[in-house]
């Protein structure tokens, strides 16, 4: 990975860190632990993947399918959960 494309990914992991901890005091969570705040990193983290998506799809002049999007996820976390099995 280039020097650039780590910048950019470790700036969207500190946006990231900031929204879920804007969730969390939201919400009210204070136990890191809990099932509530693991709910709360999954939505930022696939909210972050959609924007991702979206932004791709505007740059290559594709059209946004938000059931595009929901599809790929679902295979990808089936593709994740089989290798954890087998792993």
């Amino acid at each position: 990975m280039s020097n650039t494309r780590r910048q950019a990914m470790e700036a969207v992991l500190v946006a990231a860190g900031h929204d879920i901890a804007d969730t969390l005091k939201e919400q009210g969570i204070e136990d890191l632990h809990s099932e509530d705040a693991d709910e709360a990193v999954y939505d930022v983290a696939i909210l972050y993947a959609y924007r991702v998506f979206v932004r791709i799809c505007e740059q290559q002049g594709l059209s946004v399918n938000a059931g595009i999007f929901a599809d790929l996820a679902d295979e990808l976390a089936e593709e994740i959960a089989q290798d954890a099995d087998q792993a």
